[in-house]
């Protein structure tokens, strides 16, 4: 009973239950409180069974809600759900039903009023941009997806071009076409025919929405960059931050007070990492050297030469444990059975030069993998790709000083090595 009249009263409040079910006030208020056999067990309001009609709006604004707020489709398919929403309906309507409910008729009747919402947003936009980056399917197949987004985080439209060879032609054909979909028409606006006609990129910025393509750098998405600009369907094209970014990592991998500590921070955790006596030797040091007021360090990181930004955390990491691994090295001598320490290893962790190398490229080592996160996935206006990098060039001129002048000259250059190969003149004008 108590259940049932709390019910009651949040249906009695409930904006969206008075929006889809009008009557529904009049008929709570002038139900009377008895348990009936045709409602569902403890329910105690009688109501009579919804039309047709009403549980298609219901099962639609459902569907059209969880497409607004991201929610996977099978959210509300499950027992406790299903329970609460025959609750509060009177046991008349237990929930939106599974996936392949929402995602099949309720998704087609719902997609239509979001992407006219979708188109109008689109219509106050001055500018878009499109990315495209690699996946594959479940059957191993590679595809390219494409998003567009606006200067705020906002997904706008999605679509693949295809598992075809993947050639600059033919990914330049299908996006031609993809972009000719319904919420992309009225904003992909070709400009071939202007630039025949002697206009310049200059004067087609302000009246062009979408402006930019970026893409990630294989030599097929170059060539598809290059394509796309020199066919007039996109006025200015340019790389992926976070994969400039990654590739000033792996400069800065060439520089020499930098490559001495990443080639003993490479050293370290290899072989702490095979060798099950010393791992675990390190594990008991560093725990006594917390109990007895150290500070709290985390375990040795290993490191993938496919993230090059990924130095920082590994060098950071074995300069933070250098007291312990130092600890451990003298424990092991007053083993009764020692294990082998090979001679690198052992210098690595001794070498006060490799240690003062250690703490000082950690700083814009850790910096920079910082900014890289900030660049990737798409979500970062175009300005924060030259401010990014502009800022960081100059902040090494008198800044990170306990690197050399020489090494902080030399990723100077690679900054604005990479910004060039990476980027357009046109990024820092379009926001």
């Amino acid at each position: 009973m108590r259940n049932a009249t709390r019910a009651n009263d949040h249906l009695l409040r409930c904006v969206w239950a008075l929006e889809l079910f009008p009557e529904m006030p009049t008929r709570l208020r002038s139900a009377p409180n008895r348990q009936s056999p045709s409602s569902s067990p403890g329910h105690d309001l009688v109501l009579s069974s919804l039309s047709p009609e009403i549980l298609a709006r219901w099962w639609s604004q459902f569907a059209r809600d969880q497409l607004r707020a991201g929610l996977n489709f099978s959210r509300f398919d499950t027992a406790e759900w299903r329970s609460l929403f025959l609750l509060v309906s009177g046991g008349r309507f237990d929930g939106p039903g599974g996936r392949r409910t929402v995602g099949g008729p309720g998704l087609t009747d719902s997609t239509d009023e979001s992407d006219k919402e979708v188109c109008a947003y689109l219509g106050g936009c001055h500018s878009l941009s499109a990315s495209t980056d690699g996946a594959s399917t479940e059957s191993g197949e590679g595809v390219y997806n494409v998003v567009l987004y606006t200067h705020v985080p906002l997904l706008v439209a999605t679509f693949r071009l295809g598992s075809e060879p993947a050639t600059a032609e033919n990914l330049f054909g299908n996006l031609q076409e993809s972009l000719n979909g319904p919420l992309t028409a009225n904003v992909a606006t070709d400009s071939a025919e202007y630039m025949a006609r002697g206009a310049t990129t200059m004067s087609l910025f302000k009246s062009r929405r979408l402006c930019a393509l970026v893409t990630d750098s294989p030599s097929n998405m170059v060539a598809l960059r290059t394509q796309a600009v020199a066919r007039g369907t996109f006025l200015f094209a340019f790389g992926c931050a976070a994969h400039a970014a990654n590739l000033v990592a792996e400069d800065a991998a060439r520089v020499p007070q930098i490559a001495l500590a990443l080639r003993a921070a490479l050293l370290v955790p290899v072989f702490f990492t095979r060798s099950t006596r010393a791992r675990a030797l390190l594990k008991a040091v560093r725990a006594g050297l917390e109990v007895g007021g150290g500070r709290r360090v985390g375990s040795l990181r290993t490191y993938s030469r496919t993230l090059w930004a990924g130095e920082g955390a590994t060098i950071a990491s074995v300069g933070a444990n250098l007291p312990a691994l130092r600890h451990t090295l003298l424990e092991n001598t007053h083993s009764a059975v020692p294990f082998k320490v090979p001679r690198p290893v052992a210098d690595a962790i001794r070498s006060p030069t490799i240690s003062e190398s250690m703490d000082a490229c950690t700083p814009f080592l850790a910096l920079l993998a910082r900014l890289m996160a900030v660049l990737e996935a798409d979500a970062a206006p175009l300005s924060s790709y030259a401010g990014v990098f502009g800022c960081l060039r100059a902040a090494l001129a008198n800044h990170f000083v306990p690197l050399a002048v020489g090494s902080r000259q030399q990723l100077q250059a690679s900054l604005g090595r990479r910004f060039t190969a990476f980027s357009d003149p046109l990024v820092v004008l379009a926001w």
